[in-house]
């Protein structure tokens, strides 16, 4: 038998079998539950893993495993977004921006720089109503990262909601002295 004929007799074969072609519920259904299977299976075999924790010393490596468990556990990103470049494009269109009012606060350097400083203070805190007892969270964002957003309002939304006051040092800083502190440190 040659190609020719095979491929007309399956022709055959499949027109009898699925009249209405592959647009047919059955086949759909079939097509999607495959496709289903082969993204899970990808997903659990290569995307989700256990964070590979690299330290200098063997201690901290120990101390960090019996301190912060979370690094040892399986990390599962979102299903369906879980590359970071494309969350990377794709948080600005999908997050919203909660409303923070800041109160800030500029320091002048004594070698002419300023640093601007950005607080949320939580006046209405119920677990700390004393401010002198109220936990402050220091966020020091990337170089592009400001107050606005998306990611930071969202941490000061969690903040707010634990009690805690927010503190964010802007990196566009004038000043040589802290700018030579920050890339020491970071």
């Amino acid at each position: 038998m040659n190609l020719q004929g095979l491929s007309r007799e399956l022709s055959l074969y499949l027109e009898r079998q699925v009249p209405e072609g592959l647009l047919a519920p059955g086949v759909v259904w079939s097509l999607v539950l495959c496709f289903g299977v082969a993204y899970a299976f990808y997903y659990l075999s290569s995307v989700a893993k256990k964070p590979e924790l690299v330290t200098g010393s063997k201690n901290f490596h120990r101390f960090l495993q019996d301190y912060c468990p979370v690094v040892t556990e399986t990390y599962y990103p979102t299903v369906w977004c879980w590359e970071g470049r494309v969350q990377t494009l794709l948080r600005p269109l999908i997050t919203s921006r909660p409303y923070v009012q800041y109160r800030n606060e500029l320091i002048k350097a004594t070698d002419g720089g300023q640093i601007s400083l950005d607080w949320f203070d939580n006046d209405d805190s119920m677990c700390y109503p004393d401010s002198s007892t109220r936990p402050t969270i220091l966020l020091l964002p990337g170089l592009t990262g400001s107050s606005t957003e998306s990611y930071i309002l969202h941490m000061i939304q969690q903040s707010k909601d634990m009690g805690y006051r927010y503190h964010q040092l802007h990196l566009l800083i004038l000043s040589f002295h802290i700018i030579s502190y920050h890339i020491t440190f970071i």
